[in-house]
This record gives structure tokens, C-alpha cells and sequence, in this order.
């Protein structure tokens, strides 16, 4: 029963039911104790008023004490009492209703309660009150102390059977919580062998208290995280499948039709320019992949250091001029002053390479890359814009997939600029968006400023 939350729920409130139960009990005594100790005095003076002017007429009518004892002894043991007349001088009792103390000696012994006394007489205690009824007698007016607490015994069994209705019913609620706060638990440990089953749809309802609820969301943000995921991994599987196996026809088609002898002359060569172009294509692939799963895996390539963003930027330009030149594309370049950023000065500079690249070569002959640098909310900015087609409606996050290549860009390109770009970006702590503006498309890296 430990081993479970339940169970220790379970105990945890029986623990302090039990605690609070004791408590309460001896509170609730000490009140009764008190409560009866409060009630002696003004008892006993009740009892005394009375008596003490039947004794005060006795004496003047000449009577001796001990017939007026006699006569008040049926009334004063009809209230559980007892009446003493004592020798003022010396103590010594010259009347008592029990006939028990007659010639003894009664000193007044303090009981704790202000002007009440005690007195003791075979084990058994007596609360008293006295009163001097003339110059040679004092009158004692004694009750048990027992039945005093009688009130209180009077009251255990009353105290008890309620602190038993209040501890069954304290374990109901307590049972009833401790099954509360654990259903959802359950529910949860169910969802999650289900989804660990392999059920990846497999989700749980998040109730019960706001930690179990917070765990709840969490594990379904979880589910669908993985579920993503393994959609992620099953598309890329699929797509490297289709994307590999291209080349690989082309290669394995021209190199059979060269072992077969069906290509002669100067078909062999250019047999052989195609097997070569289609084999770097794959090499261009495998690394691109490698690539892409080092940055997102976090392999540390380089160390951080302040990097000035122009000085990379420019010499990206300076390395992508010559393709824009071949592609009669021109480069315009804005590149001002904002603050370094911390990073690996190769991958940066491989960023930059990407999504120029990706600019040339989606830009038309005779047409303008406008490339710009800004700083916004403690960022660097750096913004590239085409002018070709544009991205296609929806695809302004799928163009940093691995694969993803536009219709207007020759097919033996990986497909994986971009979705390096992005996983270097976002290594650094930044991303890149790209959105359709009038007459093309544009990139905005943004990176975070060195502090």
C-alpha cells in the first residue's frame, strides 16, 4: 500500500486526522477539567448559604452542634454533600453529618481555587468552603472531589463516539481524495503505456489538481512532439529515398549501357559525364545531410568569438559574385554598421553563402539581389531579396526543409541550402524567415547581438 500514491495519500491523511483527533481530545479535556474546576466554588457556596443560616439559628436558639448536624443530615447527602462544625480555636471537629471525623483535627489545605480547600480522609478527597458562624465554631461545607469529574465522565462517552463518527468519516473523505488526485495519475500512466505500446495518437485528459494537470499537458505536448517527429523522420526517409534514388538510376542505367557495349564513340564519354555529374550530386547530397544532422545535434565546430557581421557579409558577396556574374545577376549591396554577434565565423559565413545562392538562383537574367543589414530589439538583421517568382502560397516554412527546391531551379541541386542556413541560425541562437514582397522573394536572418 506504501509502494502506491494512493496509499501514501491515504496514510498521510490518516496521520494527520489522528494528529488533529488527539489534539483535539486533549484540548477539549483540559476545557472539562478547567470548566469543572471553575464550577467548585460557586457549587459549594450554593450549598453553604442555606446551611449556614440553619446552623447560625440553631446556635442562637441555644442548640448544640451535633443536633443541629443530625438534623440536616438527610438533606445535605441528598445533594451529595457533607456538613462539618469546627472548634474555631484548635481545629478539632465537633459535628460531622457522616459521624466519621467527630474529635479530629481539620486543617484547611489549599486546593488550587481561590478560597476552596481540601481535605483528605481514606483516600478519598474533599473540596470544602468554610465560614466562621460565631466566635467558637466554623462551618465546613464539603463536597467529594469525585463528583465534581462526574460531569466529566458523564461526557467521555459523548466525546468519544463523536471523535469515532468524525475519524469514519474523515477516512471516507480522505479515501475519496486520495482517489481524486490519483485517477488522473492513472489515467496518465495508462495514456503513456498506450503511447510507449506504440499508439502515437494515444493522448490522456488533464484533471485533478494543477500539478497533475500541468503533467498532463506536458505529456501530451510531449506525444505530439514525438509524433511530429516521427512524421518528420518518416517524410525525410521517404523524400531521401526518392531523392537518392535519381542519381543512383542514372548512374546504375549508363554504366550497365557502357559494360553491355550499347554506348559507342563519343557516347561513352558523355556516358561518363553523366555518371560523374550524378555521382557528385550524390556526394553534394550525403554531405549536405551530414551537415544538417551536426548543427542540429549541437557537434561544436569552431569556437565562439565576436564575429563582425559586415566583414562576413561582404565577403559572402565577394565569394557569389562570380556565379552572379555568370547568371547576369547583380548584387546591391547596403551593408552598414550594427553590432557583432557571438558565433563560429565559418558557419556564419556559410549561412550568408546559402541564402545567396538561393537568391541567384532564383532570380531571372538582368535582375537585382538587394542585400541589407538593420538592428531591431537587440538583433542583427540581415535582409537578402530576390526578384523571381516568389514562394509559392504555404511554402514559407517548408523552403527550409530538407529537399524543398523550387520549380524554377535546375534539379540537380540537393535541395538542402536553405535547410543548412536555417540550422546554423538557429544553432546561434536566431532564425531566418522568408516571405513574397512585390516583384520577388525575401530572407531576413536574424541573429542576436553580442552583449
Amino acid at each position: 500500500m506504501i509502494d502506491r500514491v494512493a496509499g501514501r495519500l491515504f496514510l498521510s491523511f490518516l496521520a494527520v486526522v489522528g494528529v488533529a483527533l488527539v489534539v483535539a481530545s486533549v484540548a477539549i479535556g483540559s476545557l472539562l477539567v478547567r470548566s469543572a474546576n471553575d464550577s467548585v466554588r460557586p457549587v459549594l457556596v450554593g450549598i453553604e448559604q442555606p446551611i449556614a443560616n440553619a446552623v447560625v439559628n440553631g446556635l442562637r436558639h441555644g442548640r448544640r452542634p451535633e443536633d443541629i448536624v443530625r438534623g440536616l443530615t438527610d438533606q445535605v447527602r441528598a445533594i451529595d454533600s457533607r456538613v462539618l462544625i469546627v472548634a474555631t480555636q484548635g481545629r478539632r471537629v465537633r459535628a460531622d453529618t457522616e459521624g466519621r471525623l467527630e474529635g479530629q483535627v481539620i486543617l484547611p489545605v489549599p486546593s488550587g481555587i481561590p478560597e476552596v480547600f481540601t481535605f483528605r480522609e481514606n483516600d478519598e478527597d474533599w473540596y470544602f468552603v468554610q465560614r466562621a458562624v460565631d466566635n467558637a465554631f466554623t462551618l465546613v461545607v464539603a463536597r467529594p472531589r469525585a463528583a465534581f469529574g462526574q460531569t466529566v465522565r458523564q461526557l467521555l462517552p459523548s466525546i468519544g463516539l463523536s471523535a469515532a463518527a468524525a475519524a469514519v468519516l474523515a477516512l471516507l473523505i480522505a479515501g475519496l481524495l486520495a482517489r481524486t488526485i490519483t485517477h488522473p495519475l492513472r489515467d496518465l500512466v495508462r495514456g503513456a503505456g498506450r503511447f510507449a505500446s506504440g499508439d502515437l495518437h494515444a493522448r490522456v485528459t488533464a484533471g485533478g489538481p494543477l500539478e497533475v494537470r500541468e503533467l498532463g499537458r506536458a505529456f501530451n505536448d510531449m506525444a505530439d512532439e514525438i509524433e511530429r517527429a516521427r512524421g518528420t523522420e518518416r517524410a525525410f526517409l521517404a523524400d531521401m529515398s526518392h531523392e537518392l534514388r535519381t542519381p543512383l538510376t542514372s548512374i546504375q542505367g549508363f554504366s550497365q549501357a557502357i559494360v553491355d557495349g550499347e554506348v559507342q564513340g563519343d557516347g561513352v564519354g558523355w556516358a561518363a559525364r553523366t555518371i560523374q555529374r550524378e555521382a557528385r550530386r550524390l556526394i553534394r547530397m550525403v554531405e549536405g545531410l551530414l551537415q544538417v544532422a551536426r548543427i542540429e545535434a549541437g557537434t561544436p565546430q569552431g569556437e565562439r568569438e565576436r564575429v563582425a557581421l559586415p566583414d562576413v557579409l561582404s565577403a559572402a558577396v565577394a565569394a557569389i559574385e562570380a556565379q552572379a556574374h555568370d547568371a547576369e545577376v547583380t548584387i546591391r549591396q547596403d551593408i552598414g554598421a550594427v553590432p557583432g554577434v557571438m558565433g563560429d565565423r565559418d558557419r556564419l559565413s556559410q549561412l550568408f553563402l546559402n541564402v545567396l545562392d538561393n537568391a541567384v538562383k532564383h532570380s531571372p537574367k538582368g535582375a537585382t539581389v538587394d542585400v541589407g543589414t538593420a538592428t531591431l530589439d537587440g538583433n542583427v538583421v540581415v535582409r537578402v531579396r530576390d526578384r523571381g517568382a516568389g514562394i509559392p502560397t504555404g511554402a514559407e516554412t517548408r523552403v527550409f526543409q530538407r529537399f524543398y527546391r523550387g520549380e524554377d531551379v535546375e534539379r540537380d541541386g540537393a535541395g538542402l541550402g536553405l535547410a543548412i542556413a536555417q540550422a546554423i541560425a538557429q544553432a546561434h541562437g536566431g532564425h531566418i524567415e522568408a516571405r513574397n514582397v512585390d516583384g520577388g522573394a525575401e530572407f531576413t536572418v536574424v541573429l542576436p547581438a553580442a552583449k
